[in-house]
């Protein structure tokens, strides 16, 4: 365990702060001792693979930081015949992890050859490429949870999306966890072909990348249906950089945020990453979201406190902004839904299932986003209601919570009226 250690070298976009508290663990035990003294002292904990997706604040974080790295590392391919199982450490390079499964004639990770990072991160996200993602391979991921206690999860339950994971939904809501281990089944292939497509993926990333610039991979997740690269390009943003700074727009890959010479700050990277979002929104109405994790603090004090409610126990008077949930379809008319609240996997899944769910969910963080520019250096209180309090005002308050997370910002959440009983009292 060290004090104060720069995270800046140890991220791809080459900035960010210190740690108050750093580590690297060389097996499971010594994570769950990293995390029981992050516990004992009320310390947030951050999980550091190989730093490719995320930009860590310039103030640096103020907590135990666990680097996932060379001891966690191993792989163990087992040959089946016409498949392989492969074990491996969360902390392995995805492209080490790769290049050795298709060295050993195994196909399917070919996509993933040209990715930075760890195994571990991509399993977080999803990583993906060239038709290939990471969810068409893992079948297992072994992980120690908020408990402490060592967990496995299957592949189906790792509720697999466009760069997100049950895990990266876990991390939006503030749980700890740390991925240690992944089993993944591939099958074999034609050496030749494997080695053939390796090369064109390679050639296409060097053609069209901005390899030779620090950066975090792709800045922007892609919207349904569209490019974010393609938005921003059109709307005039090739090579834009704000006044005085050396993040840009990379003019070789409009979906790359770079940083020339790696000099600019954090805070430089992420209002970059925000006016972008701004301007393409201003241009055509949609609104990107940072595919790269914001780590720390970068807002300028203001921190916001969330509160779901219910209409029918009347609104919160110490709100600064109310939103209403109403609109959304209700769980509570489906009767295998009524005993759950907005916690829980049911209604989720449910609410989650409306396309119409998103777009108010992104609507609100606007909202918030807005209102919250007006007051600094103090509490923004933010009320998400609904007619009892039980199903979408929780489920929607905990889902702007992540999305403003994404952004840096500091969010407590809290449900006013989950207990309470369907009746007056």
């Amino acid at each position: 365990m060290r004090e104060d250690v720069l995270l800046k070298p140890l991220t791809t976009f080459r900035c960010g702060g210190t740690a108050k508290y750093f580590d690297e663990p060389a097996s499971e035990e010594e994570i769950i001792s990293d995390l029981r003294f992050a516990r004992e002292r009320g310390l947030p904990v951050f999980i550091l693979g190989g730093g490719a997706n995320c930009l860590i604040s310039d103030k640096g974080f103020d907590g135990l930081v666990i680097k996932i790295g060379k001891a966690l590392s191993y792989i163990d391919i087992d040959d089946k015949g016409d498949t392989a199982v492969v074990k491996a450490g969360a902390g392995i390079l995805l492209m080490s992890f790769a290049m050795k499964i298709a060295d050993a004639g195994f196909e399917g990770t070919e996509f993933a050859c040209g990715i930075p990072g760890t195994l571990g991160g991509g399993v977080f996200m999803n990583a993906g490429a060239y038709g290939g993602e990471i969810k068409d391979i893992v079948r297992k991921v072994r992980f120690i949870d908020e408990n402490l206690d060592i967990q496995e999860i299957s592949g189906e339950e790792l509720q697999f999306d466009y760069r997100t994971s049950v895990f990266a939904e876990m991390a939006r809501a503030d749980k700890i966890f740390v991925i240690t281990e992944i089993t993944a089944e591939v099958r074999r292939g034609n050496k030749e072909e494997i080695k053939s497509r390796i090369s064109e993926y390679r050639e296409r990333r060097m053609s069209s990348q901005p390899l030779d610039v620090p950066s975090a991979g792709s800045a922007f997740k892609r919207p349904e249906g569209l490019f974010a690269g393609k938005l921003i390009d059109e709307a005039g943003l090739r090579g834009y950089s704000r006044e005085g700074s050396k993040a840009q727009v990379s003019p070789k890959h409009c979906g790359f945020i770079v940083n020339n010479g790696g000099e600019a700050s954090a805070k430089e990277v992420y209002e970059l990453i925000m006016d972008v979002s701004n301007k393409v929104h201003d241009k055509f109405g949609v609104r990107l979201d940072p595919e790269v994790r914001i780590i720390g603090d970068f807002g300028d004090g203001t921190r916001v406190e969330i509160s779901s409610f219910g209409f029918k126990y009347g609104m919160p008077e110490d709100a600064d902004l109310i939103l209403d949930a109403r609109s959304l379809k209700n769980p509570y008319w489906e009767p295998e839904l009524r005993e759950y609240s907005g916690l829980d996997k049911p209604v989720k899944k449910y609410l989650s299932g409306f396309p119409e769910t998103g777009r108010l969910i992104t609507g609100f963080r606007g909202a918030v986003l807005l209102a919250s520019a007006q007051k600094h250096n103090g509490v923004f209180k933010v009320a998400v209601g609904c007619t009892g309090g039980h199903h979408r005002s929780v489920y929607c308050a905990e889902s702007l919570a992540g999305k403003l997370r994404d952004l840096g910002y500091i969010v407590n959440v809290t449900h006013r009226d989950i207990d309470k009983d369907a009746c007056d009292e």
